[in-house]
Order: C-alpha cells, then sequence, then structure tokens
C-alpha cells in the first residue's frame, strides 16, 4: 500500500466540495493546501483517495498509531469521512508521501483490512442514502463526510 499525494489541480478543479479537508464553503485555504498523505482504494467502479491525518476523534478511521504527548494522545490515521473520489487519475501524484517505517508497514501489513472497513463505511453510507436514514446520516462519522459530494456516484453502482 503505497502513500501519495494530491496534484494541485485536484484542488483547482474541486473547489465546489463539502467538508473537504483545507476546504471551507467551496474555497480552499491558502497555505494550507499542504499534500496530505493519500492511499487509494478502488470500491466497484469508484477510486477513492483517503487521506493520512493527526488528531482524529471518531470511530470511521483506521488508525496508524498513538502517541501519548504531555497534555494529550495524537491519534494518527486514514480518516474515511475525508475521502475523496478521483474522477481524474491524473489528481494523483507520483510523489510518494513519508512517514515512519513502522507506520508504513502497518498500513502494508493491513491493506485488505483497510480496504474493508472503508468498503463498509460506504456501504453503509450508501444504504443510508438510498433510504433516507436521517437517524444514519446524522451520526458522527458520516454527519461532516465528504461522501455527500458523491450521490449520485454512490447510488450508480
Amino acid at each position: 500500500m503505497k502513500l501519495l499525494k494530491l496534484e494541485h489541480k485536484f484542488y483547482r478543479e474541486n473547489t465546489h466540495l463539502k467538508e473537504a479537508l483545507d476546504n471551507h464553503n467551496g474555497n480552499w485555504e491558502k497555505g494550507k493546501i499542504r499534500g496530505y498523505g493519500i492511499v487509494i482504494i478502488d470500491l466497484n467502479t469508484l477510486k477513492f483517495a483517503i487521506p493520512l491525518r493527526s488528531n482524529i476523534n471518531h470511530d470511521a478511521c483506521f488508525i496508524i498509531s498513538k502517541q501519548k504527548n504531555q497534555n494529550s494522545t495524537v491519534i494518527t490515521g486514514l480518516d474515511f469521512s475525508k475521502a475523496l473520489l478521483i474522477k481524474n487519475p491524473s489528481y494523483i501524484s507520483k510523489e510518494i508521501f513519508r512517514i515512519p517505517n513502522e507506520q508504513h508497514n502497518r498500513l502494508k501489513v493491513k491493506e485488505h483490512f483497510i480496504a474493508q472497513k472503508f468498503s463498509k463505511y460506504v456501504e453503509k453510507y450508501t444504504k443510508a442514502i438510498l433510504k433516507t436514514d436521517k437517524r444514519i446520516l446524522n451520526l458522527p462519522e458520516y454527519r461532516f463526510s465528504t461522501l455527500q459530494n458523491y450521490h449520485l456516484e454512490l447510488t450508480k453502482t
């Protein structure tokens, strides 16, 4: 499993996205487009980029590491709730995003598990859309999800 980056072209061409990292009300934060590390997961006919983040505080993720600081614990992992649909392969950079070896090894070992967990996350969301199940759609792991940008694509597959 490789950690890559998104090209700046993605950010320029997707200003309409809601809840995407560094995007607020359709505007990308200047100087904040820092090129998150992403993992690519193919799901049915769709290709998603799942960003690596620190300080994740919900269950819609795969935790890679927990590091205790003086006052808190920093949780780093793949954040499913901020997954982005990649419609154009040129959005994915060839540039490798570097992380500590032990974290990268954990990603590689758990590749199949991560894909399954993300698939279940998307499947539950898609079923909730089709049933208009507000109870599920308002759960913390879905309320601020980027999946809200992809209802058409999710319900086609």
